[in-house]
């Protein structure tokens, strides 16, 4: 895709060129894109693709409405690079999942009372995690909420309230619900994610 800016020639142009290019207008730009490809063979759409259709509309509905919110248009306007929009970011933070960084456990020694810290990574925040401690089994030991460190939901606390004596053989069933209200799962060994 190519911008177009104060340009005389191709100033205010619209429409398509052809079967290759469309020319439209974003504010004082004219955008030039190719234009979008049909399935040549006439075949519907697999279940796949028609999913990856449908979570293309669900982001792009999503990043409408979060740009009708003032305080979240800001939010995400603060997250944009210089080529970037609010609607790009909420639009990227639709699609991308959040992830544990830095899981620090070597204060959890199957006490009560034990912390587990851990940094998350989101386009823009997450605003609940769960936090689950398993055994080997995937039997449950015990779960709650975990405690935001900072109010960019950067940092995370989950102290625990189960004795285990086998929390060597943890595992850790971390989920995370983000702005865009996607729930991501992901899950930790004891011990394996430092540094």
């Amino acid at each position: 895709m190519a911008k177009s800016r104060d340009n005389v020639v191709m100033q205010g142009a619209s429409g398509k060129i052809g079967k290759m290019l469309v020319f439209r207008q974003k504010g004082d730009q004219t955008i030039i894109a190719r234009t979008a490809k049909k399935r040549p063979d006439g075949k519907p759409y697999t279940s796949d693709q028609l999913a990856a259709q449908n979570r293309f509309v669900d982001a792009s509905l999503y990043a409408k409405k979060a740009i009708k919110d003032e305080s979240l248009k800001a939010l995400y306007q603060a997250k944009a690079n210089v080529n970037q929009s609010a609607y790009n970011v909420a639009f990227k933070d639709f699609f991308t999942p959040p992830s544990v960084r830095r899981l620090n456990d070597l204060e959890y020694t199957g006490q009560i009372g034990d912390e587990i810290t851990f940094l998350v990574k989101d386009v823009l925040m997450v605003t609940t995690v769960s936090f689950e401690i398993v055994d080997s089994s995937d039997v449950v030991i015990e779960s709650g909420i975990a405690e935001a460190m900072d109010d960019a939901g950067v940092e995370w606390k989950y102290s625990t309230t189960v004795a285990n004596p086998g929390y060597a053989d943890a595992l850790y069933r971390i989920t995370m619900l983000d702005t865009p209200k996607n729930i991501t799962t992901v899950i930790k060994t004891y011990g394996a994610d430092l540094g």
